[in-house]
């Protein structure tokens, strides 16, 4: 879990309506990412699940002082998979507002064309 679906849990707990998109995988982690945003009442109609990919995630060391060592492990990953096939319009047209990191538009091609048809709705 990151940025994302912590901006998007952080406005569920007060009772706003929120969202979050993105594809995980068929394992433990996705159904772990899944669960617990349906437990914080977000809103998941634009989750996914992918049964040939994994669901990504990144690692960080922990430091006194300094920058974190990062490991990233979203190649091949559920989300890096995302196309313009798995975009619902209509979902992105019904929100007043988005949030969008930067990891969309890097993680691969398809996914950076899934955020910029989705920014554009």
């Amino acid at each position: 879990m990151g940025a994302e679906t912590n901006v998007a849990i952080g406005l569920a707990r007060p009772g706003l309506r929120s969202g979050w998109v993105s594809r995980v995988g068929d394992d433990a982690f996705g159904k772990y990412i899944f669960n617990r945003l349906l437990e914080e009442k977000v809103n998941i109609d634009g989750v996914g699940t992918d049964g040939l990919n994994p669901t990504g995630f990144q690692l960080k060391s922990r430091v006194v002082a300094g920058d974190p060592q990062v490991q990233y492990f979203r190649k091949r990953s559920a989300a890096s998979q995302m196309v313009l096939a798995h975009l619902d319009r209509d979902y992105f047209l019904s929100a007043r507002h988005m949030h969008m990191t930067g990891i969309p538009l890097a993680i691969s091609q398809s996914t950076r064309e899934f955020a910029e048809e989705a920014l554009g709705s």
